[in-house]
C-alpha cells in the first residue's frame, strides 16, 4: 500500500495535461498513471476531482531575514508556512558576504540561521558585496562545490561592485562551473537623474519610475552581458522590468549565449501609473499616505508599454522565469524609517503566497498563455535554471513529492487578512481571482490540506544544486506551447 495516493486529477507538466493518479512513498514519486490504474487505497488518499495537480512552486528569488544596510529587515523564516499557502515548496534566499566576513563563513552563518526554521526547502545564492577580496573569490569555487551555484553581484546602491570586480568573479564562476547572477541598474545614470529630478522639485515617488527607467535597466543589462561573455560565465538577470532591457537580452540568446532571466509578478501587475496613488493605507487605526508607494521595487515598474513587452516575454520565452523579490517590510518601516520621495523610497512587496494564482488568472484565464507554460514558469523552469531539477520540478517517477492541487474554478478576493504573511497589507488587495491552490505537499508530507496548513512549518531542508550542461552551455530552450495573447492591462 502507498503511503499517499493523489487521485482523479489532472496533472499538468510544461509537455502535456493528462488525467493521472500520482503515488507517494516515503519522499518521492513512487508512481504515475492513468486514473484508477494505482488502486483506490493508500496510508492517505487526496481526492483532486477538478483539479490541476503541479509540482510544487519553485520561488527562485526571495528574502528572508534579511538586513538591508542596517535600517530595516525583513520578515524572517517563519513565516515562510505563507510560501506553502501559495502552493510553493521550494525557494532559493540570498547570503550576503560582506567586507568584514569571508563568503564561507557568511553562507555558514546563513544555513545555522535558516536550518530547522523553513517550512519549504531552500537554497542559497551568494551575493558578493563591495569591494571584495581576492581571497573571497578564491571562495567561490568551494561554494559552487558545496551546492550554491548562482554568484551574485550589485550595479548599483550602497552594495554595489564596480565591473573589474564583477569580471573576476565572473571568471571564477565560469571556471568553477556556475552562473552568475546580477541586479542590474546603472548607478551612475540613476544617480544623476535623481539629483536632475531633485533639483527640479520633481520628488514625488512615482518619479522613481523615471529616474530608474528603462535606460537604467538597460544599459546595466549590456555591460553585464558583455562581461558573461567575455567571461565564459552563464548570466542569469533578476527582477526585469524593463521592456528595452528583455529585448537586450533576447539579443544574446539568439547568439546561442547562456543568458536566462526573470521578471517578477510585480511588474506584470503594474506600472508607474499606480504609484501615483495618494490613497491612504489604514491598518490598527493607524493611517498612512500614499498607496502608491508600496507598488514601488528596485528596479523599478516602469510604464504600460514595458508591462506589456514582460508579459509577451514569459509568454515567447525570451525570459523563463516569473519570481517575486519577496521582501516584505513593515508599514512603519515603509513609511516612517524610509519616505515615499524619490531620494529615500522603501520598495518590495508581499507577494510569495500570491504567484502562482495571480499568475494563473492573469496568464491562463486572461488567455496569454496555456497551463503548461504556467507550470514552466513557476516551477519546471526554475528547477532546470537554477539546478535542482530533475529532484524538483516535476512529476515523475523518483522525483520529490513536491506537488501542489490547485483548484482552478475557485473564485476568490485577495484580502490581507486571509493571507499569512506577516505584515498587514497586501498590494493585490481587492484583486478577484479564478484559481486557487488546495493542498501543497512537500517531500511527501501533506502540509496544507483544503486551504488548511496540517503540517510542520520546520522541515524544509537546504537542497544543494548543480547546474544542468545545457544551463551552462546555453543549449536550454522552453517546451511549452503559449497560447495567442491579447494585448491589454490586467486588473
Amino acid at each position: 500500500m502507498h503511503d499517499l495516493l493523489i487521485c482523479n486529477g489532472t496533472v499538468v507538466s510544461p509537455e502535456s495535461s493528462e488525467q493521472l493518479d500520482v503515488a507517494v512513498d516515503g519522499e518521492g514519486i513512487a508512481a504515475v498513471g492513468p486514473t484508477g490504474s494505482l488502486g483506490s487505497e493508500a496510508k492517505k488518499v487526496i481526492d483532486a476531482s477538478g483539479c490541476l495537480v503541479i509540482p510544487g512552486g519553485i520561488d527562485p528569488h526571495v528574502h528572508y531575514a534579511m538586513n538591508f544596510e542596517h535600517i530595516l529587515t525583513t520578515e524572517g523564516p517563519e513565516y515562510t508556512f505563507a510560501a506553502v499557502h501559495g502552493g510553493n515548496t521550494s525557494v532559493i534566499v540570498f547570503v550576503f558576504e560582506e567586507p568584514a566576513q569571508g563568503l564561507m563563513d557568511a553562507i555558514a552563518d546563513r544555513k545555522a540561521e535558516f536550518e530547522g526554521n523553513m517550512a519549504v526547502d531552500w537554497g542559497l545564492h551568494a551575493i558578493l558585496t563591495k569591494t571584495f577580496s581576492f581571497d573571497v573569490v578564491e571562495e567561490i569555487g568551494q561554494a559552487i562545490r558545496d551546492g550554491i551555484p548562482t554568484i551574485k553581484t550589485m550595479m548599483t546602491y550602497g552594495y554595489m561592485t564596480d565591473d573589474g570586480q564583477r569580471y573576476g568573479a565572473m571568471l571564477e564562476t565560469a571556471e568553477h562551473g556556475g552562473m552568475s547572477v546580477v541586479h542590474a541598474e546603472d548607478d551612475a545614470i540613476a544617480n544623476w537623474l535623481t539629483a536632475k529630478y531633485l533639483r527640479e522639485g520633481k520628488n514625488h515617488g512615482a518619479y522613481i519610475c523615471e529616474v530608474r527607467g528603462p535606460i537604467v535597466e538597460e544599459a546595466a543589462i549590456r555591460r553585464a552581458m558583455f562581461l558573461a561573455e567575455k567571461s565564459g560565465s552563464p548570466l542569469y538577470v533578476l527582477h526585469m522590468a524593463a521592456g528595452s532591457g528583455v529585448e537586450a537580452l533576447a539579443e544574446g540568446r539568439a547568439r546561442g549565449l547562456p543568458f536566462y532571466g526573470e521578471t517578477l509578478l510585480a511588474y506584470l501587475s503594474w506600472t508607474q501609473d499606480d504609484l501615483w496613488s495618494e490613497d491612504p493605507v489604514e491598518v490598527n487605526d493607524k493611517v498612512y499616505p500614499n498607496r502608491g508607494a508600496l507598488f514601488n521595487n528596485y528596479p523599478t515598474p516602469k510604464f504600460a508599454e514595458d508591462r506589456e513587452t514582460c508579459w509577451q516575454a514569459i509568454t515567447d520565452g525570451r525570459l523563463q522565469v516569473v519570481a517575486t523579490d519577496h521582501a516584505l517590510v513593515s508599514l512603519r518601516d515603509r513609511f516612517e524609517t524610509m519616505s515615499t520621495t524619490i531620494d529615500n523610497m522603501q520598495a518590495g512587496q508581499a507577494a510569495v503566497e500570491l504567484r502562482l494564482p495571480v499568475l494563473y488568472h492573469a496568464g491562463v484565464n486572461g488567455g496569454r498563455f496555456s497551463v503548461n507554460r504556467w507550470v514552466e514558469l513557476i516551477s519546471t523552469n526554475p528547477a532546470k535554471i537554477m539546478g535542482l531539477w530533475p529532484q524538483k520540478g516535476q512529476i515523475a517517477v523518483g522525483s520529490d513529492a513536491d506537488i501542489a492541487v490547485f483548484d482552478p474554478n475557485k473564485e476568490w478576493t485577495v484580502a490581507w487578512q486571509d493571507l499569512h504573511m506577516s505584515e498587514k497589507y497586501s498590494c493585490w488587495d481587492g484583486w478577484e481571482l479564478r484559481g486557487k491552490p488546495r493542498d501543497t505537499i512537500l517531500r511527501g508530507s501533506v502540509l496544507v490540506e483544503n486551504e488548511q496548513y496540517v503540517g510542520s512549518k520546520t522541515g524544509g531542508r537546504f537542497v544543494p544544486r548543480t547546474l544542468l550542461k545545457e544551463v551552462v552551455e546555453g543549449n536550454f530552450a522552453v517546451t511549452s506551447v503559449a497560447t495567442e495573447a491579447p494585448v491589454g492591462a490586467i486588473s
